[in-house]
């Protein structure tokens, strides 16, 4: 009799708990699957007129399960100069691709005219950063402009991409 009962009770226990091992099971799939990336250095940024203007420059982007896109990036200019155009300038990201050893973003301004105010000759969202994960990795940023060349700011950085 107590055999029967201990294996009725391990069956009630089993039926019992097996939704919430689904549950869980399931909802680490999901989270697993989401990838987060955060990084930024100090760069140099090429003007169109072929000054440069020294920065801080930080992104952070999340890319759920689902696909959406969440982040930000940010350029701040480290010079003190009197010059109007040397802005702290920042806007969202829209467009990524990322993985735990490399990531690709665009992002937009929120400038209404899609200005990014560093150079006395204007530089352009769609702002694009690439490059791999790591310590002291390279990183690249680009920025439309009215250059034909499409100048190219490689800089040095800490990125961190990770699964949550």
């Amino acid at each position: 009799m107590n055999s029967l009962f201990l294996a009725i009770c391990l069956l009630l226990t089993f039926f019992l708990s097996s939704p919430l091992l689904i549950h869980i099971v399931y909802a680490t799939d999901q989270t697993a699957n989401s990838i987060i990336v955060h990084g930024g250095g100090m760069a140099s940024i090429g003007c169109p007129d072929g000054s440069s203007v020294d920065t801080d420059i930080s992104f952070d982007a999340v890319k759920s399960v689902n696909g959406s896109i969440l982040g930000n990036w940010t350029i701040d200019s480290t010079e003190s100069t009197s010059l109007p155009t040397n802005d702290f300038n920042h806007g969202p990201i829209y467009l990524a691709n990322l993985t735990t050893s490399r990531f690709y973003f665009q992002g937009e301004t929120n400038d209404p005219q899609d200005q990014i105010s560093l150079c006395s000759s204007p530089l352009f969202a769609p702002v694009t950063l690439l490059g791999q994960c790591g310590q002291d990795v390279t990183v690249t940023i680009r920025f439309q402009s009215n250059d034909p060349l499409d100048i190219a700011n490689p800089f040095s950085a800490d990125v961190d991409c990770q699964l949550i």
